[in-house]
């Protein structure tokens, strides 16, 4: 189970990723949940939100290893490439693309125990 903060404007969009993450046996946190202490195993982003990408920068500056997968009905961009992101889904997706998206993303985790 690994722990996925969510960064997505639009509530039904956020809480449809975390339902998908719940029910792929994850542990989903929104970023109003999150504690800045908490280290999270994946940040599953909507880059298209600039005080998400803002929260997405500080969160890289933390946790500079940290995995982050964009979810975006737009394709990869200069700021997504920047932060360094691991994957991209477009929107809208299947829930095999978002899960496959979520495995890769999270193998070099899983790896490292």
């Amino acid at each position: 189970m690994a722990t996925i903060l969510i960064v997505d404007p639009d509530t039904a969009n956020r809480s449809l990723l975390e339902l998908l993450c719940l029910r792929l046996g994850h542990r989903p946190i929104g970023s109003r949940e999150w504690v800045e202490g908490e280290e999270p195993d994946l940040l599953l982003l909507e880059p298209a939100s600039r005080p998400g990408l803002r929260l997405a920068r500080g969160v890289r500056r933390r946790f500079p290893q940290l995995p982050i997968l964009c979810v975006s009905i737009d394709g990869p961009s200069q700021e997504t490439s920047a932060l360094g992101c691991v994957g991209h889904v477009m929107k809208p997706f299947r829930r095999s693309q978002l899960e496959g998206a979520l495995e890769q993303a999270l193998l070099p985790a899983a790896n490292a125990l």
